[in-house]
C-alpha cells in the first residue's frame, strides 16, 4: 500500500490542502502518519464526511478492528501494521457487554482466552451484529484440535449469515517454555489472513512465530545466518531509553560487508540511537589500521550518529590485557546486562548464538568495562 501526501490529496478531494491537514491532525482520517512536517494518507482513502451533515450520523466512514485479550508483548507490533494499513484498533477482553458497543467494525482479532467453551464461541457469535460482509475475523489460538472444530463451525456460520470469513492462525508454541519468539512474524500472518485472503473462509496455518529455544545453561544453539539476525532485529526493537546497548568488535579486512543483513543491521543501530538508546560501540583495531579505516562506510554512519563510538588499540590490549580480547573474540553485543549476542567466526557455517547466561553475560558487560579504560573517541581517532 502507497501512500500520499496532503497536497495530493487536495486534488483527489477538491477541498484545501490546509483542510486535509486539520482532518488530519483530529484522526479524522485512518492511517494518516505524520513524518517531520508532512502528513501522509494511504491511498485509496475515503474523504471523511462532514460532520455538519445529518447523514453523517448514519454512515460509518472508520476502519476499525477490535482486538481481543491480545497479549502485551504482541500487541505494539500488530498495532504498528493495522495503523499502516488505515484501520483504527480497539481492545477488549470477552467480559465487555457488546450492547453497550455503539461502533460497528471492519474485523475482529481474537487471541484465545481459555481452552475453548461456550462463552468464547458466544462471544464470537455476538460479534458478528458489529460486522458486514465484508469483514473478516482471524483466530489466534495453540494448535488444540478442539478449537480447531469449533473454529470451522463458527466459519460456517459467518460465511452462511453475513457472507463475512473467518481465518486461524495456529501457534504450535509451547505456553511458559524458554523461547524467543519474533513477534513481528506473528503480527503479519495476523494482517495477512486479516486483509489478505478475501475470498477465504475457514482456512487455518501454522507458525513457530520463528521460534529460538534457550537451553538449561541459558543459551541456543549457534544459529544460521537468517535466525541470527531476525533475532537480533526482534531485540532491538524492544530496546527504549532505558536500555543499554554495549557492543565491542575487532574491526578485521573481511568485516562490514555490504550485504542486506548487515545493511540492515546499521539501520537498526541507528534507530535504537534515535529513540534515545544509550548504545555504545567499541571498535578494536591497530592503529596502522587507522588510515585504512578513515573511510569505512560503517564507521562514517556511526559516527555521525547518536551512537557512541569508541576505538582501542589492539596492539596495546595485546601487551596490556590479552585476557580481554579472548572474551571478545569475534565480537559481541550486550543489552543491558541480560542478553549477550554472540558472533562466530567466518569459517563457522553458523552466524552466531544468543546468551542469556548470567555468568556469560557478566563476564563479558565487565570486558566492555575494562576495554573502556583504554578507548579514545573514534572520531578523535579518524579525523
Amino acid at each position: 500500500m502507497g501512500y500520499l501526501t496532503a497536497k495530493q490529496f487536495s486534488k483527489i478531494w477538491g477541498i484545501t490542502e490546509r483542510r486535509i491537514i486539520k482532518l488530519c491532525s483530529e484522526n479524522r482520517i485512518s492511517g494518516a502518519i505524520k513524518k517531520g512536517m508532512v502528513w501522509e494518507i494511504p491511498e485509496g482513502t475515503i474523504k471523511p464526511s462532514d460532520k455538519r451533515s445529518n447523514i453523517y450520523k448514519y454512515i460509518n466512514i472508520q476502519k476499525r478492528i477490535m482486538i481481543v485479550n491480545v497479549e502485551e508483548e504482541l500487541k505494539e507490533y500488530l498495532l504498528e501494521l493495522i495503523k499502516k494499513e488505515g484501520y483504527i484498533a480497539d481492545f477488549c477482553d470477552i467480559r465487555v457487554n457488546l450492547d453497550e458497543v455503539s461502533k460497528y467494525y471492519e474485523g475482529l482479532i481474537y487471541f484465545q482466552a481459555n481452552n475453548i467453551d461456550k462463552n468464547e464461541e458466544q462471544f464470537i457469535i455476538n460479534f458478528f451484529n458489529k460486522l458486514n460482509s465484508e469483514s473478516s475475523i482471524v483466530i489466534v489460538d495453540y494448535n488444540n484440535k478442539n478449537r480447531n472444530e469449533i473454529e470451522e463451525k463458527l466459519a460456517k456460520k459467518l460465511r452462511n449469515e453475513i457472507g463475512a470469513r473467518i481465518n486461524t492462525l495456529i501457534l504450535d508454541i509451547k505456553k511458559y517454555k524458554d523461547i524467543l519468539i519474533n513477534y513481528n512474524e506473528i503480527a503479519q500472518d495476523i494482517l495477512n489472513l486479516l486483509t489478505k485472503l478475501e475470498n477465504t473462509t475457514g482456512t487455518a496455518i501454522k507458525t513457530d512465530g520463528g521460534k529460538i529455544e534457550f537451553n538449561k545453561n541459558g543459551r541456543t544453539d549457534n544459529l544460521g545466518t537468517g535466525e541470527f539476525y531476525k533475532a537480533i532485529n526482534n531485540y532491538f526493537k524492544k530496546l527504549n531509553k532505558e536500555s543499554h546497548l554495549w557492543c565491542a568488535s575487532t574491526m578485521l579486512e573481511d568485516e562490514w560487508t555490504e550485504s542486506p543483513q548487515e545493511m540492515k543491521f546499521r539501520l537498526i543501530n541507528l534507530e535504537a540511537a534515535n529513540r534515545g538508546v544509550n548504545v555504545e560501540r567499541i571498535f578494536i583495531f591497530s592503529k596502522n589500521k587507522i588510515k585504512e579505516f578513515k573511510n569505512n562506510k560503517t564507521l562514517k554512519i556511526y559516527m555521525q550518529s547518536n551512537i557512541k563510538t569508541l576505538f582501542v588499540d589492539y596492539d596495546e590490549i595485546i601487551k596490556k590485557a590479552p585476557k580481554l580480547l579472548k572474551i571478545v573474540d569475534n565480537g559481541w553485543d550486550g543489552i543491558d546486562k541480560s542478553t549477550l549476542i554472540v558472533d562466530l567466526t567466518e569459517e563457522s557455517n553458523e552466524r552466531g548464538y544468543i546468551s542469556k547466561n548470567t555468568k556469560e553475560v557478566i563476564k563479558a558487560y565487565n570486558c566492555f568495562q575494562e576495554l573502556k579504560k583504554y578507548s579514545k573517541d573514534l572520531k578523535e581517532v579518524l579525523k
